[in-house]
């Protein structure tokens, strides 16, 4: 572990960040369509018993990042096992978002230029902002998240003249099924995600301001899905929204006579980089200690590249992303965002009990 710290404002906007990400790009709760109010509702309170979960789980293991956590509970030939399946689930992770913020750069602002370039400039930086440490992570969020909120708030005020307040109605026309998905995707996708962070809990200076954080964090990030979901149905109404790829980009250039575009890039760059960031930083973390390596930095190119690799490899084209992000993501994250971390939490508990009895 590094011997930085951060601050608790630091954490807090570092999670906001990571948990808006690349959902900014896309219309939270789509498959719900007119509806996804109410998915946004119950994902949002399906984020907060995960994140309680995993705060829970670092609280009972103070000063222990989710190698030591998984090699104490699991013990050592199992718990490495499962941290190599973990820094896996990560790379993937970073894959996906570098792969949605190539694609949307190309689809929108920068059509003749290919991906690959545009992906591989922005994993430059990235390399730069890992390498440089938590605590560097933690500033940049300090200072660029609340840039998105603004940002946000600002283009859906731009476009307030053009609205149908009554778009989302009627309340559960085609019944409760695309709710429960759309819920269960937007849990997963960005909600449970947040696993990332059992290897950042531990640089929190005041580990008792950690559940206040977390819930503060889902409680912002879920207000603002709700907001984007009013603005872009209000403003495009559901029919648009099933047949436009990103439509908060949509959203943005609606205004007449200023171009407002820019603007939601700068989001996209803020909410992708703090996401890709913090995983990558997670991924070469647990590496270093599972091998025992002097330095993380030596680990951070690898890792990027390959997740750059991956990112244009995989899928042939956004919509594959869609379709796994949409179809496939919730099933494979359940063991890393559901399972394991209920098991650890479970073997905590026991433990803790067993020490306390045993001092007694």
């Amino acid at each position: 572990m590094e011997k930085a710290r951060i601050s608790g404002l630091q954490l807090f906007m570092l999670m906001t960040g990571f948990l808006l990400g690349s959902r900014l790009i896309i219309n939270p709760a789509t498959e719900a369509k007119n509806d996804g109010w109410i998915a946004i509702l119950i994902s949002g309170a399906g984020g907060a018993i995960l994140l309680t979960l995993y705060t829970s789980i670092s609280l009972l293991n103070p000063s222990r990042t989710l190698v030591d956590i998984l090699r104490h509970q699991f013990g050592k030939s199992l718990g490495n096992i499962i941290a190599l399946f973990y820094i896996w689930y990560f790379i993937h992770l970073a894959s996906l978002v570098f792969r949605n913020f190539g694609s949307f750069l190309v689809t929108t602002t920068y059509p003749r230029t290919p991906m690959e370039i545009i992906i591989a400039f922005f994993a430059l930086t990235i390399i730069y902002a890992v390498n440089s440490g938590i605590e560097v992570m933690g500033r940049l969020s300090e200072i660029l998240v609340p840039i998105v909120p603004v940002s946000s708030i600002i283009i859906g005020l731009s476009v307030v003249t053009t609205h149908d307040f009554t778009a989302f109605l009627p309340v559960l026309e085609n019944g409760i099924k695309p709710v429960i998905k759309a819920s269960l995707n937007l849990l997963s996708f960005p909600f449970g995600e947040a696993i990332v962070f059992l290897t950042i809990f531990p640089y929190l200076n005041k580990k008792k301001s950690l559940k206040k954080i977390t819930a503060l964090s889902v409680l912002l990030v879920t207000g603002l899905f709700l907001y984007i979901f009013f603005r872009n149905i209000i403003v495009l109404e559901s029919n648009f929204i099933d047949q436009a790829t990103f439509v908060p980009h949509v959203t943005s250039v609606l205004f007449p006579g200023i171009n407002l575009e820019p603007l939601f890039d700068v989001i996209m760059i803020i909410g992708g980089g703090i996401k890709i960031i913090s995983t990558i930083y997670a991924a070469v973390m647990n590496l270093n200690q599972l091998i025992g390596a002097a330095n993380y930095r030596k680990f951070t190119t690898c890792i990027v590249m390959f997740s750059v690799v991956l990112s244009i490899w995989v899928y042939e084209n956004i919509f594959e992303v869609f379709h796994w992000a949409g179809n496939i993501w919730f099933y494979y994250s359940i063991p890393f965002q559901i399972v394991i971390p209920v098991i650890l939490l479970i073997l905590s508990l026991v433990k803790k009990g067993r020490s306390q009895n045993e001092g007694t």
